[in-house]
């Protein structure tokens, strides 16, 4: 299943991420996606996880719809069927956040973390009936909705608090910063829609009175605040930062001192770009097992026909000749740039296309620095 957003990912940063919403026809055609397929993402969920949940008329509390029984002496957990039935049929929406392990999940969440350039978080949304899930709110993180099954109402409101980051749910805002009154959008997202719509903008998808799914994908970029919280830890052996302040009199050079530090800290481009590699290098992705190409000491390799990618969302350090990928940051000469450009350029292609591409270079070598580079968990497999 693939994302076609039919804009370049200059363009979208220029004009549309964290800057107003993006609604593309067709972007995503389902082809075979089905309920079955649906169920299975649900089922394959940890029904206890604070990031499974029920909505109807507000989040229900577990005991409503999941049960606890013995299992040959250990204690499980599974969703009372006949209780979550009727909640659906009564216009309940099922919602799964944090999914993991999901091939189809995986997927269309790497070509957003790639068009994007940051971490994703899945999300998985089913309703039947007409009740909306959480009413008007804003969401502290960019999102994309990914129409599946059947067709949504969407109201998106312009932001009333811009930017809001994690602390400031809308929940708690609301009288301060509340709801305009009139949408600035007002449509229907059907199956194959995908739907951008950046942090701090109001939004309430409604159910229509049919079977629905959607995927909710939340990007998670680095924040100016979080740059903020960075310098302050990396500022721990500067002094006047470890004093103890009392009346503002008697802490008002403290203040300074601290203040000057700090400007010259964040305005220091080294400084930035560390933070910056330090923030992709806490993420991880979820890449795929290979036990027997990768894990075997008589293997052979990666087969000529694999297809292969990056096991990265944010590929900004390639100008710098360098890559971030879960955790790990690898350097390059001339061919190993020559092979990642190739692979970030084209995601998912064959070893024996990479082969084709760079002649002049050993193909002996290169299928080497291809199986090394999976072995790091820098590039991955995809099937």
């Amino acid at each position: 299943m693939r994302i076609d957003l039919g804009i370049s990912v200059e363009e979208f940063h220029e004009n549309y991420f964290g800057k107003q919403p993006l609604l593309v026809r067709g972007a995503c055609p389902p082809r075979d996606f089905s309920w079955r397929m649906a169920n299975g993402i649900y089922q394959r969920c940890d029904a206890l996880s604070e990031d499974f949940k029920l909505a109807h008329d507000g989040i229900l509390p577990k005991s409503k719809y999941v049960e606890s029984y013995v299992d040959v002496g250990e204690i499980r957990h599974r969703l009372i069927r006949p209780a979550v039935y009727d909640y659906l049929r009564d216009g309940a929406t099922l919602i799964a956040n944090k999914i993991k392990g999901e091939p189809i999940v995986e997927s269309l969440a790497r070509q957003i973390g790639r068009f994007a350039g940051h971490a994703v978080v899945s999300s998985a949304y089913a309703a039947f009936g007409t009740r909306d899930s959480f009413r008007a709110h804003w969401d502290t993180r960019d999102v994309f909705a990914v129409q599946l099954i059947g067709r949504k109402r969407w109201l998106v409101y312009e932001p009333s608090l811009p930017y809001p980051i994690y602390t400031q749910q809308s929940k708690d805002y609301e009288q301060e910063y509340p709801c305009p009154e009139r949408p600035s959008m007002d449509f229907v997202l059907e199956a194959g829609d995908v739907f951008y719509l950046p942090r701090g903008w109001w939004h309430n998808p409604l159910p229509l009175g049919e079977a629905t799914f959607h995927f909710s994908f939340g990007v998670f970029p680095p924040l100016a605040v979080n740059y903020l919280a960075w310098a302050v830890q990396q500022s721990q052996s500067f002094v006047a930062l470890r004093k103890t302040i009392a009346t503002w009199e008697d802490s008002q050079e403290t203040i300074a001192a601290v203040a000057r530090h700090l400007t010259d800290f964040v305005c220091d481009p080294r400084n930035y770009q560390q933070f910056q590699d330090e923030f992709v290098a806490a993420t991880r992705l979820d890449s795929p097992l290979a036990l027997d190409a990768l894990g075997d000491p008589r293997s052979p390799g990666i087969a000529d026909e694999q297809r292969v990618q990056i096991s990265a969302s944010a590929l900004g350090s390639l100008e710098r000749r360098y890559l971030i990928a879960n955790g790990t940051k690898v350097s390059f000469d001339e061919i190993g740039m020559a092979l990642i450009a190739t692979v970030a350029r084209r995601p998912g292609i064959s070893v024996r296309e990479v082969l084709a591409r760079h002649p002049g270079v050993d193909a002996g070598k290169l299928r080497t620095l291809i199986t090394d580079l999976c072995r790091q968990d820098v590039l991955e497999l995809v099937s």
